[in-house]
């Protein structure tokens, strides 16, 4: 499971901190009253009025003057300066531009790092190109990553193309083999997820026993890395998958599954692979390989 903090002048919601999460994924909010913890079946569920709001929808984030008191159940350390004043209404710059540029030069040190796993340019154009062919196939399934206390279900959208919901694990295979130079056709990956050789959860449960794809990733390939997406393939929408336009699921699809949309940090620095700057640097690189 996931885990996701950060800080602010009160107690504010971030939609592209939540929305990319899993059910069970967990986000912590650092605030001058305290530090709460939440999941993102928690924020749902007692929280639903702010998912709604047009704040929270539109400018992507909905922050409480003062504390409500259903958020104190998930109020995990109490503040030593709880007489901290409320402050204005839309959350503050506290980093700044020249933080940022600081980070987004880690980012580039790492992408340039020769402990960055290489990546073989020609082997990712081949996956590129397989995943677009994927797409296009409409006898093909698209995998999702959403609504993933269904992980391994499968349904048929209103369009007639079957979905299947996953976990990271799907991503995770595909960078592994990536990182060994593998390459695979359409036909080779029709017939692993006709086999069921295709991992869509890191773990089987008993809650997830209609999977009709219940493939596990077993030992994590990537055990000692974060795999992280440099365009963020949360949907940013409490939509159900199938009221989902199907032209919406490809493009997740595509930047689900594109190893050109993918990189890794060592688990020592994974948290910088959710700031913005720091993955600019990586996009950067991305937008280089596509041009050759």
């Amino acid at each position: 499971m996931i885990m996701i903090e950060y800080s602010s002048t009160r107690l504010c919601f971030k939609a592209d901190v939540i929305e990319p999460l899993g059910a069970n994924d967990s986000f912590m909010v650092h605030t001058p009253k305290g530090t709460f913890m939440f999941t993102k079946a928690d924020f749902y569920r007692v929280f639903s009025n702010v998912v709604k709001t047009e704040s929270y929808q539109k400018a992507g984030w909905y922050s409480y003057s003062s504390l409500p008191k259903k958020a104190m159940p998930f109020l995990i350390s109490a503040s030593v300066t709880d007489n901290v004043p409320v402050v204005a209404d839309s959350p503050k710059d506290l980093v700044g531009d020249e933080i940022r540029e600081k980070i987004k030069e880690i980012g580039m040190l790492w992408r340039q790092s020769e402990n960055n796993p290489t990546v073989d340019e020609e082997v990712l154009k081949k996956w590129e190109q397989m995943i677009e062919d994927w797409v296009v196939d409409k006898n093909m399934p698209l995998i999702v990553r959403k609504e993933t206390h269904k992980k391994g279900q499968s349904f048929i959208h209103p369009s007639g193309r079957e979905i299947i919901i996953a976990d990271n694990s799907f991503a995770i295979w595909i960078f592994s083999r990536v990182l060994k130079g593998e390459v695979f056709t359409l036909a080779r990956m029709k017939e692993l997820l006709q086999q069921n050789q295709l991992p869509m959860m890191f773990v089987s449960a008993k809650k997830y026993a209609e999977a009709k794809y219940s493939k596990t990733l077993g030992t994590n390939p990537l055990a000692d890395w974060k795999l992280c997406h440099i365009e963020r393939v949360g949907f940013n929408t409490k939509k159900s998958i199938y009221d989902l336009d199907i032209s919406v699921i490809q493009d997740h699809f595509r930047k689900y599954a594109n190893p050109n949309n993918m990189f890794v940090l060592p688990k020592e620095i994974g948290a910088l692979g959710e700031i913005e700057s720091f993955i600019s640097a990586q996009k950067i690189w991305s937008d280089i390989l596509k041009k050759h």
